[in-house]
């Protein structure tokens, strides 16, 4: 009966992350949750999973895992995901490895591959929820001809308040800040938190910064937005297969409980 319950808790979590998947096949820079329910029936296994991320050593008896966030491999498909323009220059996708890093608002720090941003209404750039981009960055309300190059640095050029800009006249460029990219030693152990953020926990690693472009990070793309890696072929006919699976689960459990109901009766 035990092993029946956590089948069916283990389905139903396979079901929700697929219908996740479904939900975000359009959401930019979003990346697949995967499962893996091989683990549930072994209490060495469970242990050996929550001591991968943090928690009690292999061997302790009647080890649980305490949420779905801790299963054993990979639970986030980080695969690259196709690149599509926008033409907004500060559309940022990274091509290759890397997080952009984010201050959340209530001052936590987190990690995104989303690069959808904007300017706030005092020229700081954010992110298309209005979270700030770390290390800040601003610019100016004068600034023009915005570009961004491959290792992150935003340039453009300043205009007088009644300056109008003319294309054949040369300005002088100006740096306005370089976004930093981030890796994880582990990035399979980040929490997801939702919003296409992640934050870092004791099994991923501390977060360490570098240029875009250098040695195992990314190239960042002006322009482009990364797309959704998830598979929508693929998540229905999951989705399908687990649902006719927990089904049939129940059914049997159902039954199960019907013919011990009825020898329970039969014995008086």
């Amino acid at each position: 009966m035990r092993v029946s319950t956590e089948y069916l808790e283990r389905l139903q979590g396979r079901i929700e992350i697929i219908a996740n998947n479904l939900a975000n096949a359009n959401t930019p820079a979003f990346k697949e949750g995967l499962l893996f329910i091989e683990e549930n029936y072994d209490v060495r296994e469970k242990s050996n999973t929550i001591a991968q991320y943090g928690g009690v050593m292999p061997g302790v008896e009647n080890a649980e895992i305490p949420n779905r966030n801790m299963y054993v491999g990979r639970r986030i498909d980080f695969s690259q995901g196709a690149l599509s323009e926008t033409g907004n220059p500060l559309d940022m996708a990274i091509s290759g490895e890397g997080f952009f890093q984010i201050r959340t608002p209530d001052g936590q720090i987190g990690y995104t591959r989303a690069g959808l941003f904007s300017l706030d209404s005092i020229g700081n750039l954010v992110n298309n929820e209005g979270m700030l981009v770390q290390p800040q960055i601003n610019i100016p309300s004068n600034a023009a001809k915005i570009s961004v190059e491959s290792d992150g640095t935003i340039r453009g050029v300043l205009l007088e308040e009644t300056e109008e800009l003319q294309e054949d006249e040369e300005n002088e460029i100006i740096d306005f800040g370089r976004i930093s990219l981030f890796l994880f030693p582990n990035p399979n152990g980040l929490e997801q938190i939702g919003h296409n953020m992640y934050f870092p926990t004791e099994a991923s690693g501390q977060a360490i910064g570098g240029t875009a472009g250098g040695e195992g990070y990314g190239e960042i793309k002006s322009g482009m937005l990364e797309r959704s890696n998830a598979d929508l072929v693929n998540a229905m006919t999951q989705l399908i297969e687990a649902q006719r699976a927990y089904q049939f689960d129940l059914r049997i459990t159902k039954d199960r409980d019907e013919m011990m109901q009825q020898a329970i009766m039969m014995r008086g």
